[in-house]
């Protein structure tokens, strides 16, 4: 490829680089925005394709041989069981309530006194 040509496409890379992020930017579709810009779809897409592809080569990191291999990490758990706490399950038509052991004696009676008038 000569190099007026390639200065050719890169020109055209930059202008539809621009306007995709014009049409990113506007906050409308792609559709909306390329019938009001009278630009065809299509082509916005396959530029659209062309320098995302251009972006993803440009950023994909080069590999070496001599790589350390990845390594895994034994991760250890604690498997015994833990103490569970006393609760109690109060079921009610219109309610269940659970108190779990260390509820305060005030917040009970509030609990207990509220479902009294309701019930």
């Amino acid at each position: 490829m000569d190099e007026i040509t390639q200065v050719k496409i890169q020109f055209r890379k930059e202008q539809w680089s621009k306007l995709i992020m014009e049409c990113q930017d506007s906050g409308m579709t792609v559709r909306t925005w390329c019938k009001q810009k009278s630009i065809n779809e299509a082509s916005y897409y396959y530029w659209l394709k062309k320098i995302r592809k251009e972006a993803c080569k440009q950023r994909l990191p080069v590999t070496h041989v001599d790589q350390k291999p990845v390594e895994f990490a034994k991760l250890s758990f604690d498997t015994r069981p833990t103490q569970t706490l006393g609760f109690i399950t109060i079921h009610f038509p219109i309610a269940t309530v659970e108190v779990k052991e260390g509820t305060s004696k005030e917040t009970l009676e509030t609990v207990l006194l509220a479902l009294k008038s309701i019930c």
